[in-house]
């Protein structure tokens, strides 16, 4: 009679032998939620994965099991072994991130999640992506902006609760009420949502005004201060802004995408700000002072005889402001010098003067 192979256990969750419990279940959680039935709803392949990897992880994430299964593989089990014989997702580790997932997998057994009002499942709401373009000078010192955000709303009228006030729930005829129909077959159970009342276990007549989602679509405005300093393409997260959450879940957030607007004269390079400044001939080869436009106003420098185009001149603190711990940035004056476009016989007769006086020596 023929004998089908089994596959690696390491193979099948695609780490190392020598990966450590953790990245074992960071496999595992990956795996799992893109083969889960839920999520693959009358695809047998997929339930068949998912049964595959969900053994695999049952035997490497328990230290004995790991340990013979390294020492003789799936020969070092006898006939009939059951990989999840003493197998418990509430001592795996995994942590609250797949708590939905195992209530899933072993039908409610973990004491049926968080539940809202009238025994619906709160769900958390949606977060939402959103871009702000920002002037050049906002970015630099940092601003207060209010906007108008599209978000999901808690229902006033059923108060996100997605029923009818006054209606009385009852028990979903379809599941008994555990919210899961469960599905047979080889190794571990398997307990689907039900479709019917969505998991809740309960169905009650559906609020007229939301339609049973518990939610309203609106706009809202938000108020966001933007740090000093934030770059261009920055992500700011505002926590519970995004869509608000059913059943009385949590809110998702809102995370806000900075777009920077170029300015015409400064240019910025980390916390430093750099800024040409045109300079006469006289003035480079004399020196002198001269202005200097800043983002807080206008300043002097003096400028040493015999400056050159593209020498730089700092000006301490007049950059990015203070943020925290980090000090404020400098400004940089670029000068470019500038001849004159038109010149009177006068000062072509000096110039002339001055060349035959000061030849070119570069070479």
């Amino acid at each position: 009679m023929p004998t089908t192979t089994k596959k690696d256990y390491y193979e099948i969750l695609g780490v190392p032998r020598d990966a450590d419990l953790k990245k074992i279940k960071a496999a595992y959680r990956r795996l799992a939620r893109t083969y889960h039935p839920d999520v693959n709803k009358g695809d047998k392949s997929a339930e068949e994965k998912f049964k595959e990897i969900s053994e695999a992880f049952a035997v490497l994430s328990d230290k004995d099991k790991r340990t013979r299964y390294d020492r003789g593989g799936h020969e070092a089990f006898g006939q009939g072994f059951d990989p999840f014989a003493g197998f418990d997702p509430r001592s795996s580790g995994l942590g609250g991130d797949l708590s939905d997932l195992f209530e899933q997998l072993l039908g409610g057994g973990l004491g049926g999640g968080r539940r809202g009002r009238r025994g619906r499942r709160a769900r958390r709401g949606g977060d939402l992506e959103h871009e702000v373009r920002i002037s050049f000078v906002d970015a630099v010192h940092g601003a207060t902006l209010e906007m108008i955000i599209p978000r999901q709303l808690a229902c006033v009228d059923c108060g996100g609760s997605g029923q009818q006030r006054g209606s009385q729930p009852q028990t979903c005829p379809q599941c008994g009420g555990s919210g899961r129909l469960r599905q047979g077959g080889r190794g571990i159970p398997i307990a689907l949502t039900c479709p019917r009342c969505q998991g809740s276990g309960r169905l009650a007549a559906p609020c007229s005004t939301c339609g049973g989602t518990g939610r309203r679509r609106s706009e809202q405005r938000v108020k966001v201060r933007v740090p000093a300093g934030v770059d261009d393409g920055s992500t700011l997260r505002l926590a519970g802004r995004g869509d608000a959450g059913m059943a009385g879940g949590p809110a998702g957030d809102l995370f806000l995408r900075v777009r920077v607007e170029p300015h015409p004269r400064f240019r910025r390079e980390g916390r430093d700000i750099y800024r040409d400044v045109e300079v006469g001939l006289a003035d480079a080869a004399l020196g002198g002072v001269i202005a200097v436009e800043t983002l807080d106003g206008t300043t002097s420098i003096q400028l040493p005889p015999g400056t050159r185009s593209g020498q730089k001149f700092r000006l301490r603190g007049k950059g990015v402001a203070a943020t925290g711990n980090r000090p404020a940035g400098d400004l940089f004056a670029v000068v470019q010098i500038h001849p004159p476009k038109k010149l009177d016989a006068r000062s072509r007769e000096l110039l002339e003067e001055f060349r035959r006086l000061n030849p070119d020596t570069s070479p």
